[in-house]
């Protein structure tokens, strides 16, 4: 393998990585990360509008596009301000 192979130099001769250099799997593996974190800061967006609390609004909505945390944050809010039975 040479690094023309590996940069991915397409017939116009332009380099760069394209989606030839990574793996189905890895692609799979990214959108499967996306659907679980747009989830979960989905519900706790939501939540935080129910409550009417700007500041966790505006908290999570910043670090949703900020933070690759899976999700954790969101999570860790809704176990914060489950409802009470």
């Amino acid at each position: 393998m040479n690094l023309q192979d590996f940069v991915g130099v397409g017939a116009s001769g332009a380099a760069g990585l394209g989606l030839g250099a990574l793996t189905t799997g890895f692609l799979a593996l990214m959108v499967l990360i996306t659907i679980w974190k747009l989830i979960w800061y989905g519900l706790a967006l939501y939540r935080a509008i129910q409550l009417k609390e700007k500041v966790w609004f505006v908290v999570l909505f910043v670090c949703a596009f900020l933070l690759g945390d899976l999700g954790i944050l969101a999570i860790i809010y809704l176990l914060i301000k489950k409802k009470k039975r």
